[in-house]
Order: C-alpha cells, then sequence, then structure tokens
C-alpha cells in the first residue's frame, strides 16, 4: 500500500489525474471565489481547473484572486460570448489537458466538502467508471439520498472492499435516473477514457436534461458504477442557475417541461429497460404532456410573449403531446370552469332573506 495525496491505494492502482469543469454565469459576488476555495482545500487535488466564463454579468476575473491561482496552479480561464451552460461545460472539455484522466463536474454557486475528491479517487482506484456523491442543499441539512431514494442509496447494497464508505451501484441505470434524479452534476466523476469525446447536447436549449442525456450515455458503458452516501457536495441555492426562473407560469417553466419530454423520449429510444422500467417512464412522460398542457392554458390566458412559439417547437418535436392534449383540454377546462364556479358561489343571503 502507498500514499498520494491523503488517499490510500494499492500498489498496483492508478490514480485518477482528476480535471474539474466549472462553468460560469453569476451575478452574485463571491460564489465562484468560494466554489474555486473548496477545491483547494480538497484532500486530494484536481491536476487542472477550467473555468469558462460565459459571458458572465460578474466577470469571473474579479472572483480569481492571486492567491487562487498559486493555490491552483493548473487553474485555466476561458472567457466566451453567451452560449449556455452546455455549450460552456463544452468549452472546458476541449480545454483539458492530455494528462487528464478523469473529469469532475462543479457548478459554480455549488462547492465541496475537502473529502469529496478523494472518496472519487478511491472509487476510481478501486474499478469505478463513474462515481457520484451524496449533497446538501445550502442552508439545510437535507440529505439528498435520504429524500430522494433512501431504501436504494443509504442501505449498503455492496461495499467496495479496501474502500470505506463507498458503495457499488448494483441496479439498473434507469433505477438512478427515472424519476428520482439521484445524479446531481456537482457530484458527478467519471473515468476519461470511458467516453473521450463526451460532450453536452445543446438540443435541449439548456433548461433541463442536456445533463441527464450526457449520464445515460457514461452509465450505461460503465462496468462498474460507485458513489458515496456521505453528502460532500452543498448545492447552492443563491446564484443564478437554469432552474432559477423555470417556475411555473413562465415560459422557462413551460420550456423546461418540453425538455424533460424530449430527454425521456430520447432515452426511451436509445437505451434497453426493463417492462416495469419503461412503464414507469412512460407515466413520468404522460404527467409531462399533462404539466404542458396546464402550463400553455395559464400562458395563454394571460397573453406571455413567446407561449404559442415553445407549443408549435413543443408539437412539432412531440406530436404524441399534441393528440394528448385534445383528450385532455376538454377536460381541464370544464374542471378549471367548475373550480371556478365552486369558488365564487351563489350571493348570500341578506338578514331579511329565507325569514318568515
Amino acid at each position: 500500500m502507498h500514499t498520494e495525496s491523503g488517499v490510500v491505494m494499492s500498489t498496483t492502482a492508478e490514480l485518477p489525474r482528476i480535471g474539474v469543469v466549472i462553468p460560469y454565469f453569476q451575478r452574485q459576488a463571491g460564489l465562484l471565489h468560494r466554489a474555486l476555495s473548496s477545491i483547494c482545500a480538497q484532500e486530494y487535488r484536481p491536476v487542472q481547473v477550467v473555468v469558462v466564463d460565459d459571458g458572465s454579468p460578474r466577470a469571473a476575473d474579479e472572483e480569481i484572486t492571486a492567491t487562487l491561482r498559486n493555490a491552483l496552479p493548473g487553474l485555466t480561464l476561458i472567457r466566451q460570448a453567451n452560449q449556455g451552460v452546455a455549450a460552456a461545460r463544452n468549452t472546458a472539455l476541449d480545454a483539458l489537458g492530455e494528462e487528464v484522466t478523469a473529469i469532475a463536474f462543479l457548478d459554480s454557486d455549488d462547492y465541496w466538502d475537502p473529502a469529496h475528491l478523494r472518496n472519487a479517487a478511491v472509487a476510481l482506484s478501486r474499478g469505478a467508471d463513474f462515481y457520484f456523491a451524496n449533497l446538501r442543499i445550502e442552508g439545510t441539512t437535507t440529505d439528498w439520498f435520504r429524500k430522494r431514494a433512501p431504501h436504494e442509496l443509504l442501505n449498503n447494497l455492496r461495499p467496495v472492499p479496501e474502500a470505506p464508505g463507498i458503495m457499488q451501484w448494483a441496479s439498473s441505470v434507469a433505477g438512478l435516473l427515472v424519476g428520482k434524479g439521484m445524479v446531481v452534476t456537482s457530484g458527478v466523476v467519471f473515468r476519461r477514457a470511458l467516453m473521450p469525446q463526451v460532450r453536452f447536447p445543446r438540443t435541449l436549449r439548456g433548461v433541463a436534461g442536456e445533463d441527464v442525456l450526457v449520464w445515460w450515455a457514461l452509465l450505461a458503458r460503465s462496468s462498474a458504477i460507485m458513489y458515496s452516501p456521505e453528502p460532500t457536495v452543498t448545492y447552492g441555492t443563491g446564484g443564478v442557475g437554469i432552474w432559477q426562473h423555470a417556475s411555473f407560469g413562465s415560459v422557462e417553466g413551460f420550456v423546461r417541461i418540453a425538455d424533460e419530454v424530449r430527454w425521456k423520449r430520447q432515452v426511451l429510444n436509445d437505451y434497453p429497460f426493463s417492462q416495469g422500467e419503461r412503464r414507469l417512464l412512460q407515466e413520468r412522460l404522460a404527467e409531462h404532456r399533462e404539466d404542458a398542457l396546464v402550463s400553455a392554458v395559464h400562458l395563454l390566458r394571460r397573453r406571455q410573449q413567446n407561449t404559442l412559439r415553445e407549443i408549435m417547437y413543443l408539437w412539432r418535436d412531440d406530436p404524441v403531446c399534441a393528440a394528448a392534449w385534445c383528450v385532455a383540454l376538454p377536460k381541464l377546462l370544464y374542471s378549471q370552469l367548475r373550480r371556478a364556479s365552486v369558488m365564487s358561489g351563489p350571493p348570500e343571503a341578506s338578514e331579511s332573506e329565507g325569514k318568515d
């Protein structure tokens, strides 16, 4: 056995040389500095960190101090016009050096505990192709695995020998990704040789699902998937994220639902599923189509700009959605009319009415 960067490995294990990808678009001061500082504090250091300033309102230069540059000699900063998070990650992937053998992702408003890359290095040195970590929500004690899937992820399904705290995923890829969203971008580290030309698709318009499609592609190629139940990632809540303005009642929220429909249809066509998994994914698709209809009616009533364009985009991409709406729309309008009628109710009787 020997120790390197605080990680105990067997003499036959190959230590991963990790490169970190950070897309950056923020307005709030201090977020990128916090993310980079968490990398400086890692018990197992990366060999390269690539920050892509994607036309950020607050320039990355303002966040990267001389102290950070000295602490991270492999730090690379790239500036580009705003193209979205998928394009920013792709630019960073293109900039990784040949010495990098494993890739980690960190969104600029998230940050890591010191053990994060150490745990990933242990997992990869024990044969993992794909590693992911548990997380907590900033300002809370929320345990993501416990919230999403406590039985599957917090019970010791298959401990990894000579890797305390690391578990091996023993079920299907669909069990990780269908419906539960247990793999979060800032917790992912994977072996680069698994998919040397991995890139994030831009067909989903950068609102939802471009990362999930990449996880599907990587996980389907992985011979061993490992994870840590210990939360070593903190999910930031104060920055500009792709979900921030994608709430119900906004056009961005409608686009997010359309992207959910698209990526689920794509994986149904591209990957094998058990009968139960396929049925579950189809149920999720049906739910998204219903959500899209409710959102569309809401937006049309409020005459939100670009609503018709987004509806036509969804229908062209998913004709089944248009057919489903033809059946569901009369029922939806009828239920909404009845609800409005019940809420308004008959006028209250005066004190003299109804008396002898």
